[in-house]
């Protein structure tokens, strides 16, 4: 690893099927032999997704819920940072949720990332018993919890009284750690969701293509520079799916055999290819070197091979060695 940047990996839970067929006791065990092991290869943060269904179609399947899990690998590591990518915001109480997180980073000695968003998947919203409202509120709600949670982290009391959240003279304790934890504010709302980045971010994630990851990138330095903020302040990181094979040919064959269910939504070849970390060392390493020269100072990386750990090992062993930071 060169500089500044850094490299998490997610820790399969069963949201993208993955534990299809296998019992939920043995799932838990990969997933912490996996933690287990990426944290000893040398990467930097461990992460989860903040879904109870899977996707891309609903199965009865094992989904391992993303707070309790960072609680029990907490318990687990000793090292590695701990994150979501990213909480619905609007599926816990803000209050609860800072509780949650700081307790997470208690529990892990300062290691916690708390990853906020606005909520998107309607299916698991409905069949929870969610309301699922509009895009205005639920954005509305995730810019408030970022300064409920803040001031609740570094506050003896907080009072406050928003459009959607109401807080009179709350308490959280034990505080966090870390004074704060890192915010992460996940989407790419080119209107609305990179301003709420510009004010309150300390990490943003959009998981979009080369293109898209420089426009955001100018959108936000224009948005930081409004806050009279420096845009140097938020570090921007990339989440594509990855995953390494011996020949291109392979890669190819692996597309085509799987189509849709190895594409989430079912994308073409060629887009897929082009917008993830998919392909051969020497592919993965030009595609990663590309984002990284553009800005990027964090992968989070969902490995497509898992629960097995080809991917996991080789690109910590094959593909980082090969990445310059500008």
């Amino acid at each position: 690893m060169t500089g500044d940047l850094q490299i998490g990996v997610f820790v399969p839970q069963g949201w993208k099927t993955e534990y299809t067929g296998w019992s939920g006791p043995d799932a838990w065990d990969r997933s912490v032999e996996l933690a287990v092991l990426a944290e000893s290869l040398g990467y930097d943060h461990l992460w989860v997704y903040d879904h109870v269904e899977t996707v891309p179609e609903r199965r009865p399947t094992h989904v391992f819920e993303a707070f309790t899990m960072l609680a029990a690998l907490s318990q687990r590591t000793t090292r590695a940072g701990l994150g979501q990518l990213v909480t619905c915001a609007s599926y816990r109480n803000a209050g609860l949720l800072a509780k949650e997180a700081a307790c997470v980073d208690v529990y892990s000695g300062g290691r916690l990332i708390l990853g906020l968003g606005a909520g998107w998947f309607h299916q698991e919203y409905h069949a929870y018993g969610y309301d699922y409202p509009s895009d205005r509120h639920r954005l509305t709600v995730l810019d408030e919890t970022l300064q409920v949670v803040r001031s609740l982290w570094t506050e003896e009391t907080t009072t406050f009284k928003g459009e959607h959240l109401v807080f009179d003279g709350a308490f959280c304790d034990p505080k966090p750690i870390q004074q704060p934890p890192p915010l992460l504010v996940g989407g790419g709302g080119e209107q609305v969701t990179l301003r709420i980045a510009a004010r309150q971010a300390d990490l943003t994630n959009w998981q979009v293509g080369l293109e898209a990851f420089i426009r955001k990138s100018g959108l936000l330095e224009q948005y930081c520079e409004e806050a009279g903020r420096e845009f140097s302040s938020i570090t921007r990181t990339h989440g594509p799916d990855c995953r390494i094979f011996d020949t291109e040919a392979e890669c190819l064959a692996w597309c085509e055999a799987e189509g849709g269910g190895n594409l989430w939504g079912g994308e073409s070849t060629d887009s897929y290819l082009a917008d993830n970390l998919v392909g051969t060392v020497e592919q993965v390493a030009e595609k990663s070197q590309a984002f990284v020269d553009a800005g990027c100072r964090g992968l989070i990386l969902w490995l497509r091979d898992y629960p097995a750990d080809e991917t996991l090992r080789r690109f910590m062993g094959e593909v980082v060695p090969m990445l310059r930071v500008p």
